[in-house]
């Protein structure tokens, strides 16, 4: 007897937690909220909830799709996991998912002969309202491409290890996009201005080892802060023209380059510079 009323009271205590019917409180969130956090998943892991409950069978093919493609890079460990989904699987996953598309990253280093593929799947209508890219080891002619095919409703743009076209890309438009990064790219500068321009409610701009522009001028009326790194032997000039709503211009803690030059020319809202090693101060002209 003791045991069943020690029994009893542990079960009602745990439908005192969840509710009344037993059910977790993550079972009884609406469709819409268990969509959004299947969204924020890896790829596989989201694909994989459905076998959860009858509840999630039907979620993940109408969640925000969060579509993040890979290759173990060549000199990657054969045995290693591969935490993304392989390039053979994407048309599959297009074909199967009706929701909207919320995320797309490519990263396959050293497999060029992708490019073909991965502007087909950006051209689909499953991922036509994308607001995430993220873009990796892409060849000149995708990244060409994406820059075309750009969605209107893109927020966040992340660039790396990517040669940008040597000519300016027609139509190459980021109305509403918030958050650009640049990692370890090359870009001339007028590409660079044409790019900056195309981008017309930006707030935030992350540099770091942008090479072949010699100098990157900005000029935007939205921008908040500039990160800007540049630690190679080539030299680097960041000239900001205007930039009125411009708060800060973050340079980080391991910044020891001595070939490089920061013009600031108009930046009446500028509060926060820095942080600052010895090695920067005297590479700093600052003009108002």
């Amino acid at each position: 007897m003791e045991n069943e009323a020690r029994e009893s009271h542990g079960t009602a205590r745990n439908r005192a937690r969840s509710g009344d019917g037993g059910e977790d409180f993550i079972t009884r969130l609406p469709d819409d909220v268990l969509g959004t956090i299947i969204s924020l998943l890896p790829t596989q892991d989201g694909g994989r909830t459905p076998v959860l409950s009858r509840q999630w069978r039907h979620l993940w093919r109408s969640a925000p799709l969060n579509l993040e493609i890979g290759t173990r890079p060549p000199d990657a460990d054969a045995d290693g996991p591969v935490p993304t989904v392989p390039p053979s699987a994407v048309s599959q996953i297009i074909s199967q998912h009706h929701g909207p598309a919320r995320r797309f990253s490519f990263h396959c280093r050293g497999h060029d002969d992708l490019c073909a593929q991965a502007e087909s799947w950006l051209h689909s209508r499953a991922l036509a309202n994308l607001e995430e890219l993220d873009i990796a080891y892409a060849c000149p002619r995708l990244l060409a491409s994406v820059l075309r095919s750009a969605s209107t409703t893109i927020l966040v743009a992340k660039i790396n290890e990517c040669n940008f076209p040597g000519e300016i890309v027609p139509a190459m438009s980021f109305p509403n996009l918030k958050k650009l990064t640049l990692f370890d790219t090359s870009i001339s500068e007028d590409v660079f201005h044409a790019l900056l321009s195309g981008c017309h409610t930006l707030e935030s701009l992350y540099m770091a080892e942008v090479s072949g522009a010699g100098r990157l001028r900005v000029s935007s009326p939205t921008l908040k802060t500039i990160i800007f790194s540049h630690s190679s032997s080539e030299m680097a000039e960041l000239v900001i023209l205007d930039a009125p709503r411009l708060v800060r211009l973050l340079l980080p803690r391991y910044y020891e380059s001595d070939r490089v030059i920061i013009r600031v020319t108009r930046a009446p809202m500028l509060e926060i510079l820095g942080p600052f090693i010895a090695a920067v101060s005297k590479i700093l002209l600052f003009q108002v």
